[in-house]
């Protein structure tokens, strides 16, 4: 699993619970990347509607204005990131927690380390729909509790893959 690219990982991740369950046994500094671009995509719409709607608009920036003005966009994109990265750092530990009681229960075996990563790859799918709505301004009012709903499900499906162990005599 060392040499799986961080790319096929993200991809993989929005359509294949087989593949999930596969990257439980991903490196735990791969699992950690995939979040920091998660928390990326969260960014973006934010990013873009700084980026844009500031910048084209104007608001009676003048010369002298234009610099601080850029050195506040950068920092509040900045802090916004690290925001995003810490609260989607905190779903994750929340909903691996989850992990472990639903893998027993379906007879598996899923330590926390490994119910951390899956839950990661799990969040990739609610997180890549989650940017494109806010990207392109749709509503999302109920979609924090649908997103949860779906790496929940995400989570299960890639339990289900995890083959059952052996039985020993």
């Amino acid at each position: 699993m060392r040499n799986v690219s961080l790319m096929s990982i993200f991809f993989k991740s929005l359509y294949s619970p087989k593949e999930i369950a596969k990257y439980r046994f991903l490196t735990i500094g791969k699992s950690i990347q995939l979040v920091f671009i998660l928390a990326l995509f969260l960014s973006l719409g934010g990013f873009y509607d700084m980026i844009f709607k500031d910048f084209m608009n104007g608001y009676g920036v003048t010369g002298s204005d234009a610099g601080s003005k850029t050195l506040m966009t950068i920092i509040v994109a900045v802090i916004a990131y690290i925001f995003n990265a810490g609260l989607l750092f905190l779903v994750i530990t929340i909903l691996a927690s989850i992990g472990e009681p639903i893998a027993k229960r379906l007879e598996r075996k899923l330590p926390y380390r490994q119910s951390w990563r899956l839950t990661a790859c799990s969040a990739t799918l609610p997180v890549v729909i989650f940017s494109l709505l806010h990207l392109f301004k749709f509503e999302e009012t109920y979609f924090f509790l649908l997103a949860l709903i779906i790496v929940v499900g995400v989570m299960l499906a890639a339990i289900r893959a995890i083959p059952k162990p052996k039985k020993r005599n």
